[in-house]
């Protein structure tokens, strides 16, 4: 595996239900982020009571965890549940929350979970918000599908892989995105030191 410098890894997992399929896969996420190096934070959605957008958002302590951690993350790793074709409104709410400027230019990997290939439509909807964000989603979009009845017996065997490629990309777009970041500001500052 390639070398790269330890990051602090977000992930987000948007399952609605404690003790799901979706945190599953969000823990093997954290050990494959552990096997190259990094640290990973885990915050599993479910046990968060976000808010609506704009309903007493400023006044919830989870909210505000969230935020810190986003801004934090050198990357994010968003881990849902394929529901009627789309990601989970519980990750949809917690990212309509999250500061853009904590996220812009920020590497976001993707993993989808569902009983079909029909889980890669949350994949794809979850790299067009990404995008909406400003963030730069990693090129290799993890799909797991298991449709034994009886999760982890019929995991798809390349799910894995994807993951493991997945994070190793994520690791390479931290280190870019960094000086992208970086070069940015400096840019926005410059028009304002112009002015002044």
């Amino acid at each position: 595996m390639i070398a790269a410098e330890p990051r602090r890894i977000l992930v987000l997992t948007g399952a609605a239900a404690p003790f799901s399929r979706t945190r599953s896969v969000a823990e093997l996420v954290c050990r494959e982020t552990a096997g190259v190096g990094s640290t990973s934070v885990l915050r599993d959605l479910a046990e968060y009571a976000l808010p609506l957008l704009h309903v007493e958002a400023e006044n919830s302590s989870g909210l505000a965890d969230l935020r810190a951690q986003a801004e934090r993350a050198d990357g994010m790793i968003w881990v849902t549940p394929c529901y009627h074709g789309s990601y989970s409104g519980i990750l949809k709410i917690c990212l309509d929350h999250l500061r853009a400027d904590a996220l812009r230019g920020k590497p976001v990997g993707v993993v989808a979970v569902g009983a079909s290939l029909t889980a890669v439509q949350a994949s794809e909807h979850l790299r067009a918000v990404a995008r909406a964000l400003g963030c730069v989603t990693a090129p290799t979009q993890a799909v797991v599908v298991d449709d034994s009845g009886t999760w982890g017996k019929g995991m798809d065997p390349g799910a894995h892989q994807r993951i493991t490629r997945m994070i190793v990309e994520l690791h390479a777009l931290a280190g870019a995105t960094d000086l992208l970041r970086q070069s940015a500001a400096t840019a926005d500052a410059l028009p304002a030191a112009e002015h002044s």
